[in-house]
């Protein structure tokens, strides 16, 4: 059965601009709507301190180490493709790499920030700038919207054992490490619980991004590539599995990387 039809041309930009994708074009928006709108909502509350320049090191760092993993290293990964087309292992770098990145800064907009340097990057040094701007929101809805919101509720404790403390149990002007101290006796199950799920919540969607974002539409509106439903769902459904055991795997390095960093843990 042919699961992939190449279904129309080019209009501009390399851009098909075709519409018979797998995921209606309105979900996609909405989705992107309620992204930015939440990104919006978190900003002007001031829940969060502004970015410092220690954080676009960071960020700079793991986008500089997601071009060297994703276009030297992953290359040369051995593939065996009756396992990859189902659980593309090859992706746990990615995972580890964008896990380490919200751990360190733990601001909402961290991913789309990191999102879009390493496609401008990809595109100057790599793919070109066509389908552009298109392959920027796929990536930062794809791989970062759903860290970025979750991260508006972890913040900095993100992939640390530690639940938020009551409201003036801490002055507002604390630094993160004057914070964990004084959340030391909140380490608790509850806490590693919400680890785990940091974890799992930042590597699941990373890996069905592919399957169920790109196959679904973006290779459709993009490209002009239409892939059948089953191909995406089955795919989908099987990446999920993979982003839970790369999460759960990748869980560990990154908790010790941000205890060696800024002492969280």
């Amino acid at each position: 059965m042919q699961l992939i039809i190449f279904a129309s041309s080019a209009v501009w930009n390399g851009v098909h601009f075709n519409l018979n994708s797998v995921i209606p074009w309105y979900v996609i928006l909405i989705y992107g709507l309620i992204y930015v709108g939440v990104l919006a909502w978190i900003w002007r509350s001031g829940k969060f301190s502004s970015f410092k320049t220690i954080d676009f090191v960071y960020i700079a760092l793991i986008v500089a180490l997601l071009i060297v993993y994703n276009f030297f290293i992953s290359p040369i990964i051995p593939k065996v493709g009756a396992i990859t087309t189902w659980f593309y292992y090859p992706m746990i770098g990615e995972i580890f790499l964008l896990l380490t990145v919200a751990a360190l800064v733990g601001k909402p907009g961290t991913m789309a920030i990191t999102m879009f340097v390493y496609t401008l990057l990809s595109d100057i040094f790599h793919y070109g700038f066509g389908g552009e701007p298109f392959y920027f929101i796929y990536e930062i809805l794809a791989y970062g919207a759903i860290l970025d919101m979750w991260l508006a509720y972890r913040g900095e404790l993100f992939l640390s054992p530690y639940i938020k403390s009551r409201p003036g149990s801490t002055s507002a002007g604390a630094s993160l490490e004057e914070r964990i101290k004084a959340q030391a006796s909140k380490a608790t199950t509850v806490g590693y619980v919400l680890m785990v799920l940091d974890a799992l919540i930042g590597a699941i969607p990373m890996a069905v991004a592919y399957s169920l974002f790109y196959r679904g539409f973006f290779a459709t509106f993009v490209s002009g590539f239409v892939y059948k439903p089953s191909l995406v769902y089955a795919t989908t459904i099987a990446s999920v599995g993979g982003g839970i055991v790369m999460g759960l795997i990748s869980l560990p390095f990154v908790a010790y990387i941000k205890r060696v960093v800024k002492g969280a843990i």
